[in-house]
C-alpha cells in the first residue's frame, strides 16, 4: 500500500519538476553583493532559473527540517529520561518479585506448581 501511495505522489511530482526544469532553462544572474553601486561591479553567479528555484526549495526544506529537529530536542530528551526510568523500574520490580518468591514458605511454592 505504501509503495502505491509513493508512486501516486512522487511520479506526478517528478514530472512537474521535470517539466518546470525544461521550461525554465534560461540563465539568470544571482548577485552576491547587496551593497554594490552598480550591477556590473557586483560579483554574481549565472545559473539556470530552474536550478535557482529548486536549490532554494531544497534549502528551505532542509532549514525547516533542522528547525523542527531542534524544536523537538526537549521532547526527545524527556522521552530518553522516561525510558531510562522505566527500565530501572522494571528491573526493580523483577528484583522485588524474586525476593518475594524466595521468602514464600516451601508449601506455598509447592502448591503453585
Amino acid at each position: 500500500m505504501k509503495s502505491v501511495m509513493r508512486i501516486i505522489v512522487f511520479v506526478p511530482l517528478a514530472l512537474v519538476i521535470l517539466f518546470f526544469s525544461m521550461a525554465n532553462r534560461g540563465p539568470v544572474k544571482i548577485g552576491l553583493d547587496p551593497f554594490a553601486a552598480s550591477d556590473a561591479a557586483a560579483p554574481y553567479i549565472e545559473a539556470p532559473l530552474f536550478l535557482v528555484v529548486l536549490a532554494s526549495m531544497a534549502v528551505g526544506v532542509l532549514a525547516g527540517g533542522v528547525s523542527s529537529w531542534l524544536g523537538h530536542l526537549p521532547v526527545r530528551r524527556a522521552a530518553k529520561i522516561a525510558r531510562t526510568e522505566a527500565k530501572k523500574t522494571r528491573l526493580e520490580i523483577e528484583k522485588l518479585r524474586q525476593q518475594a518468591l524466595a521468602e514464600l514458605p516451601a508449601e506455598a511454592k509447592a502448591g503453585k506448581r
